[in-house]
């Protein structure tokens, strides 16, 4: 207390404690997951299905949209309609596998055609799962956190996700 000022003690952070935050915090947020559909209540129903299981959701209703939200969402799993306007779930699978940015991204197809029809072709064009509609909210949420795509899940090796779990 000099000359009867007091001063705030100054915290001083260093930047390895700043990276050390975000990537623990980045680490254990929610995944993120975009739904795609064009089918407005489909979308709606999922959304809301996810959400309630503890996801951030982002949706689209058409290709082009998908591939807006997936620059500025950057999800961690896709959930794709694979009949849509402007361009098809195909496209767009096809579109994201051929950009190595998102060659790890999780891309479940969800399609109402007949499911062994399209199975083979959505699988070989680089989807993780096809699932036919309608797809049961348990059997979806079980493919997620099959595939590692948990609400909150470590993403920091060397980390088991019920450590990340019990800090969160």
């Amino acid at each position: 207390m000099a000359n009867g000022v007091r001063r705030k003690a100054e915290i001083r952070t260093f930047p390895e404690e700043e990276i050390v935050q975000a990537t623990i915090s980045e680490a254990t947020r929610a995944a993120r997951v975009l739904v795609v559909d064009d089918e407005r209540h489909i979308a709606r129903f999922l959304e809301f299905v996810l959400k309630k299981a503890g996801y951030e959701v982002a949706v689209a209703h058409d290709g082009e949209q998908a591939l807006a939200r997936i620059e500025e969402f950057a999800p961690d799993a896709v959930l794709l309609d694979l009949v849509m306007p402007k361009l098809s779930g195909l496209d767009v699978l096809q579109q994201l596998r051929a950009n190595p940015r998102h060659a790890g991204l999780f891309i479940a197809v969800l399609s109402a055609r007949s499911f062994e029809e399209r199975a083979g072709e959505v699988l070989e064009a680089g989807a993780n799962l096809h699932c036919e509609k309608p797809v049961a909210p348990s059997s979806l949420l079980s493919e997620l956190a099959g595939f590692g795509i948990a609400p909150r899940i470590a993403r920091i090796p060397g980390i088991s996700s019920e450590v990340a779990h019990e800090a969160v």
